[in-house]
């Protein structure tokens, strides 16, 4: 294998409206681009740092630039260089966004796609949710309106007027069922509070709802609606714990480091009994493509982020009342 080449780019895209969650409210994402070139061609990968994981744009290119004298004089195959990326770097947005140019680059280099090396099919009308924003019940049921022909809508919460939002929701997009989305801010008395009184309403998942590190007292409780975890799960090493404790889990390659841990994190998962769902950042359907791949395993998918981006990238992903059409193979992922 000749050696290969980085190029590494910071770039702030303006979001189509404020994006409001219980951790905070922004008007602009921020993502770190890297483009892997070997000769002529060249595989790209996005990430999205996360302040709530301790990340910044510029401590992830401090990262990456880290490992590049050993990523531009490796002599193996990408494959192995993919491997050998593991143990480089720590699993995170940085990794994320170097496995995942990796990953694009050997399906141009090898002429098959991303999903055939991994013998997954590829992604074909995917469903996704599609989220509403923390805002006064009426503003979420105006939000919800305009939504209500889709499938299934995530909604973020935190711990003020949870039924009133809620409610609100389900009154304005009726057919719709509903997935929450509380990001860590919630108690055990809210949360068992709130298990109690939705029954009337078509919820198939409550997500984070405790703090990451309090969710031991999870253990041993059962509630009448699946709860998933999210801001506690990040590797392959936390699904025995999460096992016990959650329903769900959600991998989000900006955490687990990319899709090679991804891909084995979905297995895993399901060998422990757990459901999976793929989630993303707020970036562009270059971040997206990568956990469409794995959103074919997944039960529940989460990669509408390019809908809150003001304009995305050339050949983003065609997302049509919840539906993902396909990968486009101008994207990323194919030869």
């Amino acid at each position: 294998m000749s050696n290969l080449s980085l190029m590494i780019r910071r770039e702030i895209w303006p979001l189509a409206k404020p994006f409001v969650i219980a951790r905070g409210s922004r008007s602009e994402t921020e993502v770190v681009q890297v483009t892997i070139a070997q000769g002529v061609l060249f595989g790209l990968g996005e990430c999205v740092p996360t302040p709530r994981f301790g990340e910044s744009v510029s401590g992830v290119i401090d990262a990456i630039e880290s490992i590049r004298d050993k990523l531009i004089t490796f002599s193996g195959e990408l494959s192995q260089c993919r491997q050998q990326l593991q143990h480089w770097l720590p699993a995170g947005a940085a990794r994320n966004a170097l496995d995942c140019a990796l990953w694009d680059l050997a399906a141009k280099a090898e002429q098959t796609s991303v999903a055939q090396q991994l013998s997954l099919i590829e992604p074909k009308n995917i469903t996704t949710v599609q989220t509403i924003s923390i805002d006064s019940p009426e503003n979420m049921g105006k939000a919800a309106a305009l939504l209500k022909n889709l499938p299934l809508l995530k909604i973020k919460l935190n711990e003020e007027l949870v039924l009133e939002r809620l409610n609100a929701v389900h009154e304005n997009a009726p057919k719709a069922k509903l997935l929450i989305d509380a990001n860590e801010s919630w108690n055990i008395v809210l949360l068992e509070h709130v298990a109690k009184s939705i029954k009337h309403l078509p919820i198939v998942l409550i997500e984070q709802p405790l703090k990451a590190n309090q969710d031991e007292i999870l253990k041993g409780k059962s509630f009448s609606v699946p709860i998933g975890a999210d801001e506690s799960c990040h590797t392959c090493s936390d699904i025995p714990y999460l096992a016990q404790r959650y329903d769900v889990i959600n991998i989000k390659l900006d955490k687990c480091g990319g899709l090679t841990e991804g891909v084995q994190m979905a297995k895993l998962a399901k060998s422990n009994g757990l459901q999976v769902m793929v989630g993303c950042m707020v970036g562009t359907s270059l971040s997206m493509a990568p956990g469409l791949i794995l959103a074919t395993q997944a039960s529940y998918v989460d990669l509408d982020a390019p809908l809150l981006i003001k304009v995305d990238r050339p050949f983003g992903l065609q997302i049509n009342n919840g539906n993902i059409k396909n990968l486009p193979v101008e994207l990323w992922g194919h030869p």
